[in-house]
């Protein structure tokens, strides 16, 4: 081979080995975003149940227009499971009229969300990406 060709060979080695290296970020973080969306998604689901669950009104099987009842055990209350693939989900507050509900991933570290309803409305939700937000069972994480 000739000097040029050689040359050529390398360049191509590197440009392929950095455009490698740098693609390995984006991907984490494109991860770690379709992890929150799924927890988020789940979230939903979860906040969709509670709100069926609180306008029936049924003293056994219904929140009689409270979440209140949901603030020990609401997940098993509502019938749905508290661990999923992606995560651990809780219902961290419940009031009579606002709900809280938490979900941490499991496979990826601090990704974690939190979604809040006011009477039947989902009225925000906070992500986090660095473990600001976490289960009461957890040492080192609000609650």
């Amino acid at each position: 081979m000739g000097q040029q060709q050689l040359l050529l060979l390398v360049i191509g080695v590197v440009l392929v080995a950095l455009s490698i290296s740098a693609a390995f970020p984006m991907l984490d973080k494109g991860f770690r975003q379709d992890e929150a969306d799924a927890l988020l998604d789940r979230g939903l689901a979860i906040t969709g149940s509670a709100v069926q669950w609180k306008i029936t009104q049924d003293p056994y099987n219904g929140g009689n227009m409270s979440y209140e009842r949901l603030a020990e055990g609401g997940l098993q209350t509502l019938g749905l499971d508290s661990t999923t693939v992606r995560g651990r989900f809780r219902i961290t507050e419940a009031t009579p009229t606002r709900l809280e509900v938490t979900g941490v991933s499991d496979r990826y570290e601090g990704v974690a969300v939190r979604m809040f309803i006011d009477q039947y409305d989902v009225v925000g939700s906070d992500i986090s990406f660095d473990g600001e937000i976490g289960l009461d069972d957890e040492p080192g994480t609000d609650a």
